[in-house]
């Protein structure tokens, strides 16, 4: 008798566990929503920088513009990461910062990339988002690409002036973020946020 009380007594308790454990389990997450949050901060983060360096370009020169972004840049990452509750920044297959080197997710989203460019694929649309496990946790992960416009050309382009050029050694020893033309892939917007 007592062994059939002690069974009923661990049936009782493992499935009011095993309610409660699915009970209490998150909903899986809105990766629309999440998609949609994630493009409104790379189009917030693309303007604001651009919006400094047009003004800067203008007003100072382009060697005055490399420094206003070696500062202003990870300002404004870091500003929308901590209003966003998200990891923001940018890397490319080419970088002037090796704090922005890609990691191997993004590694492999810009070679996807570049295939898909190399069929004729527009750059303005290339979009990548996957949830992975980093370190243990559910990570949401987004890049979006950023082409290389007109303004780009003064420190990235492939005739880049003397002074920009001194600026650019003085800054970034280790720079490869030169020789682009106008339209390519420059490099992307990368963003995380743990689910």
């Amino acid at each position: 008798m007592r062994c059939a009380t002690w069974l009923v007594y661990s049936l009782v308790c493992f499935c009011t566990f095993s309610a409660s454990a699915f009970a209490e389990s998150p909903p899986p997450p809105d990766l629309s929503n999440l998609e949609q949050e994630a493009q409104a901060i790379t189009q917030q983060f693309g303007k604001e920088l651009k919006t400094v360096l047009q003004a800067t370009i203008m007003t100072s020169g382009p060697v005055e513009a490399i420094r206003v972004c070696n500062t202003s840049a990870p300002k404004i990452a870091q500003q929308l990461a901590q209003q966003k509750g998200w990891e923001v920044g940018r890397t490319s297959h080419k970088v002037r910062n090796p704090d922005n080197a890609p990691d191997q997710w993004e590694q492999d989203t810009i070679a996807l990339w570049q295939n898909k460019i190399a069929r004729g694929a527009p750059v303005e649309n290339m979009k990548a988002s996957q949830v992975i496990v980093q370190g243990g946790v559910a990570t949401y992960r987004y890049m979006s690409a950023i082409p290389t416009g007109g303004l780009c050309l003064n420190c990235h382009g492939t005739s880049i002036s003397g002074p920009v050029n001194n600026a650019l050694n003085d800054l970034y020893p280790t720079d490869q973020a030169t020789g682009f033309i106008k339209g390519e892939l420059r490099g992307a917007f990368s963003l995380q946020k743990a689910l």
